[in-house]
This record gives C-alpha cells, sequence and structure tokens, in this order.
C-alpha cells in the first residue's frame, strides 16, 4: 500500500487498513499471501452494494461427537442447518443470480460471549470490491472495517496467491463467461430465503445423504 489513496478505495477506512498493515508487516510468510491478495483487491475495486441470498442449507452429522471420527457413517443421525459461508451475489438491477460464492466470515463476541457471524440468513445485501463474477472482498454492508476473500464456489484455486495475481487474471475471463447454476448437491440443499424452512431429515441410511461433493480447481 503506497502512496495517495483515491476517495473510492476500501483502504481509507482506517480499522481496514490498519488491519492490513498488520498483516502484510507481522513477518508470518504462511499468511503473507492471502494479505497480499487482498490488497490486490481492495486497491483496484470499490466496495459495491450486491442484494444478496445468504445461508444455505447443509446437511451435516447432528452429533458434534461423531463428526469426522471412524463412529461416522452413512448410519449417522443427519440434520441440516444453515451454511452461512454461502452467499450468492445478486444484480442490483434485476436482482438474477450472477455467482454463488464461499465466505469465511470472521466470528464476534455477544453480550454472552457466545461466538456469533456477522451477517444471518436475513441478510439482505453486502459490500463486494472485485469482480462478482469471480472472487473478491465481502464486508456487511455499512461496515467497511473489516473485511473478508470470498471466491466463488467450488472453485477453491482462486484461494491461492503463491503465484500473485496470475491466477486470477487467467482464471477471470474463463469464469465471467459461465453463467450461474444451482448445481445440484447431495450435501447442500435450497438457499435459506427460498426456503426457510428447515427441509425433512435426511434418511439415516441414505447413500444420497453420505455423499458429498468435492470442489474442483479452475
Amino acid at each position: 500500500m503506497t502512496g495517495s489513496l483515491p476517495s473510492w478505495s476500501p483502504l481509507n477506512d482506517p480499522q481496514l487498513s490498519a488491519d492490513i498493515r498488520a498483516r502484510l508487516q507481522q513477518g508470518d510468510q504462511a499468511g503473507l499471501p492471502d494479505a497480499q491478495r487482498d490488497v490486490y483487491f481492495l486497491e483496484r475495486y470499490a466496495w459495491q452494494e450486491y442484494p444478496v441470498k445468504c445461508g444455505r442449507w447443509h446437511v451435516g452429522e447432528a452429533s458434534a461427537a461423531t463428526s469426522g471420527s471412524l463412529m461416522s457413517g452413512p448410519w449417522t443421525k443427519r440434520e441440516w442447518t444453515p451454511d452461512l459461508r454461502w452467499v450468492l451475489l445478486l444484480d442490483p438491477a434485476g436482482r438474477q443470480p450472477i455467482a454463488a460464492h464461499i465466505v469465511h466470515w470472521w466470528t464476534e463476541q455477544g453480550p454472552d460471549n457466545r461466538p456469533f457471524a456477522p451477517v444471518s440468513v436475513n441478510t439482505a445485501s453486502v459490500w463486494f470490491a472485485g469482480d462478482p463474477r469471480v472472487c473478491g472482498m465481502f464486508t456487511p454492508a455499512g461496515n467497511g472495517h473489516r473485511a473478508v476473500f470470498g471466491y466463488r464456489a467450488g472453485k477453491t484455486g482462486l484461494k491461492s496467491w503463491a503465484e500473485g495475481p496470475a491466477r486470477f487474471e487467467k482464471a477471470a475471463p474463463l469464469l465471467a463467461a459461465q453463467p450461474y447454476q444451482d448445481e445440484p448437491s447431495s450435501e447442500f440443499g435450497p438457499w435459506v430465503a427460498d426456503h426457510p424452512q428447515q427441509p425433512p431429515r435426511p434418511k439415516r441410511f441414505s447413500r444420497a445423504a453420505w455423499q458429498t461433493s468435492t470442489p474442483t480447481e479452475i
């Protein structure tokens, strides 16, 4: 981050700028590419408000005790919960879907010391800085003090910045040409905004309830 910033730059926010600067200077070589990635988008894109659908139903094990253990399997009791990492950006003009993104929101502490996300299934819009068809930075509408990176669902390779912006700049035109498709998945159900009621509990011995989708590289 060098030189004067244009008036539209998200980095004019003192808290966000200080957070980014600290990440660049803390000497964490593992986290440095992520910080450089975030700067790339925050220096090149202004915040723009997009209407969204926030949260998609996700089927998982009802008990955290067996999750991921040798005891888990198609016999394990499973249930649906909202997954707030899923954010569907909509066209501000026609409210048509642009692309679904995976956003790992930060958590905050409530008055009862319980952690909570800065968004909910009722969130109607967010601020975004980047290419809405590919990836970029997210913050709750009206916030701008903190921001997190999000990428088009299934395109996990966009998270890596070890090669600098080369991967993004190569993939952007290809992904931008791909229209949004709500691909079926045994692991994820409908958007909560479209289906506020929890889907029927999956059958414990259902093969479909046990299978999961696999993210793809770019």
